[in-house]
């Protein structure tokens, strides 16, 4: 059953990164607001140079503007940061660019009250040429197999941002990288902190969305960014 403002779990909380993406985040913020109260719904504006600014003040979330694009993963780490000090035992993380289903936030909620010990919760989405482009099926495939043979864990897709993430789990550690590899990062150190990494299925929504990712040279980032962090959790004998 989809919640309501009345309803949420106020120990809840949605964060969500923006950036140039004001269109599709205005139609987010508005559905949002029949489902999460307002005071549980935090944006964090990475430096966008449309209408996101004033989309967040229109909409009367609370939110954060940084001068400068920093990258997702920088954007991430601020508002999640912000959603714990405000009370937050677990934050609901999704892109602004309407790729992520509101019908699926009972999915997770579900899933958070039933694994409380979970440190990770990450939306698993169907590998399909009839909903995702073969493109993104054949990058998903590869990194997600990549990190599971790191991690000893089937990691069902470590690409998805639609996630949950808890409190205590991310208290555990510091976050080390700033754009897209941070959610790689936060997998593996979950894995070796002996955090719980558990998958719940979500749609699959392309619209022919511009993705900000440039492929070649944050691919090799991410592959840089997996070893190092594997290394070194192993050097500094993480467990």
């Amino acid at each position: 059953m989809m919640p309501t403002p009345q309803t949420w779990p106020q120990q809840v909380h949605i964060c969500i990164p923006a950036y140039n993406a004001s269109a599709p985040l205005k139609k987010l913020l508005r559905d949002l607001r029949t489902i999460v109260p307002l005071a549980k719904t935090y944006v964090v504006n990475d430096g966008s140079t449309d209408d996101t600014l004033s989309i967040c003040k229109e909409a009367g979330i609370h939110y954060q503007t940084l001068k400068k694009n920093k990258g997702k993963g920088f954007a991430l780490a601020c508002g999640i940061q912000e959603c714990i000090q405000t009370g937050a035992q677990w934050i609901i993380t999704l892109d602004s660019d309407g790729q992520h289903s509101l019908n699926d936030l009972p999915v997770f909620l579900a899933a958070i009250a039933q694994n409380p010990p979970q440190g990770i919760l990450i939306g698993a989405r169907a590998r399909s040429l009839k909903t995702m482009p073969l493109a993104r099926i054949f990058s998903n495939t590869v990194t997600s197999y990549i990190i599971s043979r790191f991690t000893g864990t089937k990691i069902l897709d470590c690409q998805s941002g639609y996630r949950a993430y808890s409190a205590a789990f991310m208290k555990s550690f510091t976050i080390e990288y700033d754009r897209f590899e941070m959610e790689t990062e936060v997998i593996l150190k979950a894995c070796r902190l002996g955090f719980g990494v558990g998958f719940v299925p979500i749609q699959t929504v392309y619209a022919g969305e511009k993705s900000n990712i440039a492929h070649i040279a944050d691919t090799f980032r991410w592959v840089r960014a997996v070893v190092t962090t594997h290394h070194n959790l192993k050097r500094n004998h993480v467990s």
